[in-house]
């Protein structure tokens, strides 16, 4: 016979069982333990849930106080507090939201820390808030490593003072970020994730140990909705709002969130302007519309000195987790780079040449960004093209106008080449209304060109079209084209081929070295015709697809003469020109003809004819206007 014990009370209460007799029933509880064992169930059914009724109620009233709150700040919203002497830190200040919230945190009276890894912008950025008045230093950080951070907290805190606000802003990616190939892993964690935790355990102890401080999380849309083909971007994203409410409960818990205040920024960049015009298309563009980086910053800092928790930019899409998008994802078509020259024109119109030795008014005067790529540039983008810029930059403070105008132009230039110490190129115009024509006087004494290291960093695959200008550095454009056919002969890159164009304008005989295998377009100036010894547009093209042979299209413009081009196939088509009553401005009419064919041809534009009909008389508006904004 087997016995099993079950223990159901301490050990003097022990019931036995006998399984060999079924019929023998097993002992009961004492009685007088048995009598109390239902009572006390009630009573403890009974405070569960009277705990269960309570918490309810605490919620319902949190509820409706907070839903009065909302709706009472809505109407009157809380008051703003004073920034003035607070000492700021924004991270990622180079460029983006960072760099117009430093500018207006500045402009609040604040002293701004500017922390960026891109020493050339964010130097230039100082340069702006200090020139303007306020007061801002600039620090070089890699914000994955603890011990740059502390060098960079305890020089800050020499300098400025002790820091009573982060803006940690470096990872907010742009759209364009989010429609190119993604950083590797690692880095997007650490920049995203990691330098939080470290900035975190540099800053929030002074802050505690001071009772005074604001932290801004910012964060994009990933951060409240996944994103398909960028895990890396939206896990990092989702753990800024996860270590955002950890703050915040621990603020809570050490009684001091109304002495650290912490404010979560949810930044949808496909509605900021600044960054990716054109770069992500809503299939309800209009109703969305566009925000621009400095009103973005704006609104963070309004919400910031009310001690908001949470805001989105903009504020209405904190309440969609899903959005449509066009082609069911986050899609950008493809931009054309023009490959050149930037400098500053300053541009005189006279009512005629000035005689030598003669002292004249001039009819007007004005500043105006020129070079041929970058006129390119404005014209493509006059048009509604995606356009980038890449060329060499100098790092005074006077090419900041050049700058600020391809900002406003939406001209991407994210891969430009600064040069430290270097001086403006700058071309003297004086333009001459009893003739039309101008003539030009260029500066150019120390600016390095482009290298193919320089072109190498570039992701080809987010380009449809590359356009050379003929410069000093031949050989390296060469290289820079080879590269490219490299890339096109890929069978892997069969979908995403690039198409390549080179202008020869200037009047030497290394732009000849350009007509190299894999060239689609080439663009023949005047002055480079009449230097090889031509005397007409069609005498040129002839000669060249002699002399170079190969499967490329060629276009020659001939001033007020006509247009003569020879397709791939040999095929010969002469186009008039189009000049108004009265010439204007003849700067960059060339640049401009050039940047029409450009924009046709990438459209898939299949008759020449049509292509050289709508570039001439684009020239042909840009004759009779001042500038590059009336063309469209």
């Amino acid at each position: 016979m087997v016995t099993f014990y079950f223990v159901t009370m301490p050990n003097q209460y022990i019931t036995r069982f006998h399984c060999a007799d079924p019929k023998e029933s097993p002992r009961r509880l004492p009685a007088w333990l048995d009598c109390h064992r239902k009572p006390v169930s009630m009573i403890l059914r009974l405070y569960a849930t009277l705990i269960f009724c309570w918490d309810v109620l605490i919620i319902l009233v949190q509820f409706f106080l907070t839903l009065l709150q909302s709706l009472f700040h809505l109407v009157r919203p809380a008051k703003a507090k004073s920034l003035t002497g607070e000492v700021a830190a924004v991270v990622g200040s180079g460029r983006g939201v960072g760099y117009d919230l430093a500018i207006q945190l500045a402009e609040l009276g604040v002293k701004v820390a500017c922390i960026d890894v891109n020493t050339t912008d964010n130097d230039l950025l100082v340069k702006k808030i200090q020139c303007a008045g306020g007061m801002a230093c600039a620090y070089e950080c890699d914000v994955t490593n603890k011990a740059d951070i502390n060098r960079t907290v305890a020089a800050i805190e020499n300098s400025l003072g002790t820091i009573s606000m982060l803006f940690h802003s470096c990872n907010v990616p742009s759209a364009r970020s989010l429609v190119t190939e993604p950083p590797p892993i690692e880095i997007t964690l650490n920049v995203g994730v990691v330098s939080h935790f470290l900035l975190l355990e540099a800053i929030l102890p002074k802050m505690k140990k001071v009772s005074h401080g604001h932290i801004v999380f910012l964060t994009s849309v990933a951060g409240v909705s996944g994103l398909k083909h960028q895990m890396p971007l939206a896990v990092s994203q989702f753990a800024v709002q996860g270590l955002y409410e950890s703050t915040l409960e621990e603020l809570r818990i050490e009684k001091r969130q109304h002495t650290i205040y912490t404010t979560l920024v949810h930044i949808y960049p496909f509605i900021i302007t600044d960054h990716c015009l054109n770069d992500i298309r809503l299939r309800i563009s209009s109703a969305f519309g566009r925000i621009k980086s400095d009103e973005a910053a704006r609104r963070i800092i309004a919400c910031v000195r009310r001690n908001e928790l949470e805001i989105s930019i903009p504020k209405y899409l904190l309440f969609f987790q899903s959005y449509t998008m066009e082609r069911q994802d986050i899609v950008a078509s493809k931009k054309i780079l023009c490959v050149g020259l930037c400098n500053i024109d300053i541009i005189q119109v006279c009512d005629a040449y000035p005689v030598e030795d003669s002292d004249q008014r001039c009819h007007s005067s004005r500043w105006q960004r020129g070079g041929n790529a970058s006129n390119n540039c404005t014209v493509l983008a006059n048009l509604g093209a995606r356009c980038e810029l890449l060329a060499s930059f100098s790092d005074s403070s006077t090419f900041q106008f050049a700058l600020d105008d391809l900002q406003q132009r939406k001209i991407v230039f994210d891969q430009c080449v600064y040069h430290r110490g270097t001086q403006v190129p700058l071309s003297t115009v004086w333009l001459s209304l009893a003739t039309g024509s101008r003539t030009i006087v260029h500066s150019n004494p120390n600016l390095p060109e482009l290298t193919l290291e320089d072109f190498k960093k570039i992701n080809l695959a987010e380009y449809s079209w590359i356009h050379f200008e003929g410069r000093r550095n031949t050989p390296a454009i060469v290289q820079m084209i080879q590269c490219i056919g490299c890339w096109n002969l890929d069978p892997e890159n069969h979908n995403s081929k690039v198409t390549i164009s080179v202008e020869m304008e200037k009047p030497r005989h290394s732009n000849l070295d350009l007509l190299v295998d894999g060239v689609d377009v080439v663009f023949v100036g005047k002055d480079f015709a009449r230097f090889l010894g031509h005397m007409s547009a069609r005498e040129t093209v002839e000669a060249l697809k002699q002399s170079h042979p190969g499967p490329y299209t060629i276009i020659c413009p001939w001033g007020s003469s006509d247009t003569i081009a020879m397709d791939k196939g040999g095929h010969v088509y002469s186009q008039r020109t189009y000049p108004p009553e009265v010439i204007r401005d003849s700067l960059g009419a060339g640049d401009t003809f050039v940047a029409g064919c450009i924009f046709k041809l990438s459209q898939n534009e299949r008759s020449l004819s049509t292509v050289l009909e709508f570039a001439s008389r684009l020239a042909g508006r840009k004759l009779a206007h001042f500038g590059f904004d009336e063309l469209c």
